[in-house]
């Protein structure tokens, strides 16, 4: 199929290049080469995308358009531009193969050989991959006790609850109304986790050769439910780090509005995948205005838009309050608000839900019935247990999670001080700019020193992101500490090598 390119202004593009790089004395038109090689591969800049015409270039760099026709005509001539005449130039990857991109056939194609380790704990690599904490100390048990009264009250009824348990509903539709989003039961559908509620979504309200407009870098496994139900990703940068290179936590340096308008007017995308709180894998915080005006873009464009809300209860002890919700902005009947527990308090607890308009949920749960009748009736007891009193829950596991982070940063700084990590205010997972673009080398390399990463090619579409890696500090501070060496050693052999070969990954 013919996928649609999102064309930059001159403006967007010099944005996304920021100040020239390269050594003192290089002519300008290899410098501005350098910049844009650049930001293809840090993820600023989308493979596919439409670059301005010499002409628009140069005013709005203020150089000469024979700087910026003999830069275009390097990347043409490395195979970085595909240029047609009346067409313009695009951006595309050099060579026919793109390193790092993982195909496949299905969500879970190929994943079986990589899955994470099933022994104790302790056995095995370091495996920082998976973005999710241990259950919270002496809740579990105290609940599966106190859930043995509700069971019986269930146990002579068929126990399918298509939409869910109704007490559940309730309980996490009082939560968003707590929170100054007005909430009903009929507005609420129980899944299996965010996953399930963002896969669900997809199949039903899109089709074959529809456009998604995805974050770049973002959630691989929801990457990889959009290329296995055959639709367009269209991806916008979102890098956690702003275009001169510093962390852009709690605040909108890694998103750009211009870029995201641009992608909604020219492309008019079906659907719109979104992690406005602690976005995954880079942590950053969309502002309240930013949220705002993405809404009335995606409004006009007629994208709906689905706001993945797992991180949104970890907040880091003492971080500023979050802006509202995406979907105060909006209307349910265009924004899907997906959330979970299994971020916040355990991913053993598949437990997670939509909020939508209530036609909109009805015709969800008719289409989950067609491959999933009901979710777990004990899980779901379980969850509404919990949520009657959550704070004292996720108080814990922010203080873990801060404590991760906090432990994270100390060992890069004493280990491997040459990577530069972004700084969230919650979340689970620093993003972090290697120092050359070695990611997929060094994941590769890694578990012969006894840690398992996830290189920064997994969170975007095409391949690109060589030099960045997703640090989860989900595991306990004395393991992420012990992982800097071993990370250290591997960094240098990556370093010494080039390597290739593509790197699934089962990441949460």
């Amino acid at each position: 199929m013919t996928q649609a390119t999102t064309r930059v202004s001159a403006a967007t593009l010099a944005r996304r290049l920021g100040p020239p790089t390269g050594a003192a004395g290089q002519p300008a038109y290899r410098m501005l080469a350098r910049q844009i090689r650049s930001a293809v591969l840090d993820g600023r800049l989308a493979v596919s995308t439409g670059l301005p015409s010499e002409r628009e270039l140069a005013a709005g760099l203020s150089l000469s358009r024979t700087t910026v026709a003999a830069a275009y005509a390097v990347l043409r001539d490395e195979g970085w531009l595909d240029s047609r005449r009346g067409s313009g130039s695009s951006i595309r990857l050099p060579g026919s193969a793109q390193p790092g991109v993982r195909r496949v056939a299905g969500v879970f194609g190929g994943l079986d050989a990589h899955l994470p380790p099933d022994g104790p704990p302790g056995d095995g690599p370091i495996d920082l991959t998976v973005a999710s904490l241990p259950a919270p100390t002496d809740v579990l048990p105290k609940v599966l006790i106190e859930i043995a009264a509700d069971v019986g009250q269930y146990a002579g009824q068929s126990g399918y609850h298509p939409l869910g348990l109704p007490a559940l509903r309730q309980a996490i539709a009082d939560r968003y109304t707590a929170t100054g989003l007005p909430t009903t039961i009929d507005e609420i559908l129980v899944t299996n986790g965010a996953q399930h509620a963002f896969t669900l979504a997809l199949l039903e309200l899109s089709v074959p050769g529809d456009r998604v407009m995805i974050e770049c870098p973002t959630y691989p496994v929801a990457l990889d439910a959009i290329r296995a139900a055959r639709r367009t990703v269209g991806p916008v940068g979102a890098s956690g780090f702003d275009r001169y290179g510093g962390s852009a936590d709690s605040d909108d340096g890694a998103w750009d509005l211009d870029l995201i308008r641009a992608e909604l007017r020219q492309t008019a995308p079906r659907l719109a995948y979104l992690i406005p709180d602690f976005q995954n894998p880079t942590g950053a915080v969309m502002s309240a205005e930013m949220r705002e005006q993405l809404t009335h873009a995606a409004r006009r464009s007629g994208t709906m838009l689905l706001v993945d809300e797992s991180f949104r209860d970890v907040p880091f002890p003492g971080s500023p309050a979050l802006p509202p919700q995406l979907a105060t902005f909006g209307d349910s009947t265009r924004v899907l608000s997906l959330g979970s527990v299994s971020k916040s308090m355990w991913g053993g607890l598949r437990v997670g839900w939509i909020r939508a308009a209530a036609p909109l949920v009805r015709r969800l749960a008719a289409a989950r019935a067609l491959g999933d009748m009901a979710g777990p009736l004990i899980d779901q007891l379980i969850v509404t247990r919990l949520l009657a009193d959550p704070e004292p829950i996720f108080d814990q596991q922010r203080t873990r999670l801060a404590a991760g982070a906090a432990a994270a940063h100390a060992m890069l700084a004493a280990d491997l001080p040459d990577w530069q990590a972004t700084t969230p205010g919650g979340g689970a997972s620093l993003w972090v700019q290697l120092p050359g673009p070695i990611a997929t080398e060094l994941a590769r390399l890694a578990p012969a020193a006894g840690v398992l990463i996830a290189p920064g090619t997994r969170f975007g579409p095409d391949g690109t992101m060589e030099s960045y890696l997703r640090l989860p500090f989900t595991a306990p501070p004395d393991v992420l500490r012990a992982a800097g060496p071993r990370l250290a050693a591997a960094a240098d052999q990556a370093i010494r090598t080039s390597g290739a070969g593509t790197l699934p990954g089962w990441l949460t």
